[in-house]
């Protein structure tokens, strides 16, 4: 019977703030590594057919972190 999925919102919080964290981290070692060419580097790195899902998501958010240059 279709019962609804209960989500824990705590772990719905605490998986958030771990892609935040990842991807700032990614970010700041693009921006270390790569200098001013780290936007482009993430964005060839997104296309890599290896990348998990959460690898994705991570890019993803490390990107929007990049275009925003924060």
């Amino acid at each position: 019977m279709g019962g609804a999925m209960i989500i824990d919102p705590f772990r719905l919080y605490r998986r958030h703030r771990r892609l935040v964290r990842e991807a700032e981290e990614e970010a700041q070692f693009l921006r270390r590594r790569h200098g001013p060419s780290a936007l482009q580097a993430a964005r060839s790195r997104l296309d890599r057919p290896d990348l998990t899902h959460w690898g994705k998501r991570v890019m993803q958010r490390a990107i929007r972190l990049l275009e925003k240059g924060a």
